[in-house]
């Protein structure tokens, strides 16, 4: 072996061994290796809020059709002529107050002749009775002459009951709502003449599912809220005793006091019978997802850091967010990032820095309240530091 050789030898193990003590990166200390594929996943960041459940009433909300209390179509029961309409359309008439008249033609002429032959077979009678005590008649002939009394005064009530229906009169208080007739038109026995209506009370029929009938009783009380704005208080009068057989659901009525009849019947409403208090949360609507199997819930972070999902029931709904039950009574809302995680994965929890979510009805809508698609895409863990440099890569 040459001189040469050896030389060039000894500098390749001296270079060795002086990249291998650390000498070539200045004594610096080893770097962590990096994070490998199979190295465990960091926790997901999401945002949440404390929520505190409070007591709320549960009702039964449907929508329904506003019918009058009393409705009568006025009939004529004699015929004749239509003197007068005492009471245009849309008038308030008072109970006995006279709605149309019909001429009384001869009536009045047939009523003295009826009362002659009255005062006629009075006197006959009269005359059979004197002579009897008398005894120059017979009983058959006195029962004659009272039989004849008798079919005079019936003829005579008949035709004085015939002048009193000439006048129509209001059975009752209300609107009359609409007249079939014009004056002067002949009027046939039976014919309508004018339509009355009583708006007070109100009755406000809705049809209730056969689940929730047994929430229904008469004497509950009732919220109404009519299509004009108006809104009244009221009590169940009515529930059916059998469903209807096409869609299973049961009519139900409730009685709304209308003194002042501002609201008119044929209408819609809204109705809301108060069942029980449950305690529920309140939030807005955005925060609402449904699960694999399709329920409607929320989801929270249990004090082990873990997701949770929980079904619930929409007790009321407002316009600045919903009262929701089935909750534990207090929760780890997650107000940011639910759409990016599951059911039992492991989070990492930030509470809200300013809870500006809605507590209360009339708060306004939260920051983190919005819509699933524009809710902001939280951000992802820092990722770990570059690897250092190989050797080779140094030199």
């Amino acid at each position: 072996m040459s001189k040469s050789t050896l030389i060039a030898a000894a500098v390749a193990v001296a270079l060795v061994a002086w990249i291998a003590s650390g000498w070539l990166l200045g004594g610096a200390e080893p770097r962590p290796a990096p994070v490998g594929p199979g190295a465990e996943r960091q926790p997901f960041p999401v945002e949440v809020r404390r929520s505190r459940a409070e007591p709320v009433t549960r009702a039964l909300l449907n929508q329904g059709e506003v019918l009058p209390d009393r409705t009568v179509t006025l009939r004529a029961e004699v015929a004749g002529r239509l003197a007068e309409i005492a009471t245009p359309e849309g008038t308030r008439v008072e109970a006995g107050e006279v709605v149309a008249r019909i001429d009384a033609g001869d009536l009045d002429a047939r009523r003295d002749e009826a009362q002659a032959l009255v005062d006629q077979a009075q006197a006959d009678y009269d005359a059979a009775l004197e002579l009897q005590d008398r005894g120059v008649t017979t009983q058959a002939r006195l029962r004659e002459r009272f039989t004849a009394l008798q079919s005079a005064r019936a003829a005579l009530e008949r035709i004085a009951r015939e002048i009193e229906n000439l006048t129509i009169e209001a059975p009752f208080a209300g609107i009359v709502n609409e007249v079939a007739l014009d004056e002067g038109e002949f009027v046939t026995v039976n014919a309508p003449v004018a339509t009355l209506i009583d708006n007070d009370p109100l009755v406000v029929a809705i049809d209730v599912p056969q689940q929730s009938i047994g929430d229904v009783a008469v004497g509950r009380p009732a919220q109404v809220r009519f299509v004009t704005g108006e809104t009244a208080e009221g009590d169940v009068s009515y529930v059916s005793a059998a469903a209807e057989r096409e869609t299973r659901t049961f009519r139900v009525e409730i009685r709304v006091p209308n003194p002042d009849g501002s609201v008119p019947s044929g209408i819609s409403a809204e109705t809301r019978i108060p069942i029980e208090q449950v305690p529920a949360h309140f939030f807005s609507p955005a925060l609402l997802s449904l699960s694999s199997e399709g329920q409607l819930g929320v989801k929270t972070v249990t004090e082990e850091g873990v997701v949770a999902f929980h079904a619930v029931d929409i007790v009321q709904a407002r316009a600045q967010g919903v009262y929701v039950s089935g909750l534990p009574e207090e929760i780890a809302l997650i107000t940011v990032g639910q759409g990016f995680v599951a059911e039992g994965e492991r989070v990492r929890a930030v509470e809200a820095q300013s809870v500006d979510v809605v507590e209360q009805p009339g708060a306004s809508l939260p920051r983190d309240a919005l819509p699933l698609g524009d809710v902001p895409a939280p951000q992802a863990p820092p990722l770990a530091p570059p690897p250092a440099p190989a050797a080779e890569d140094a030199r």
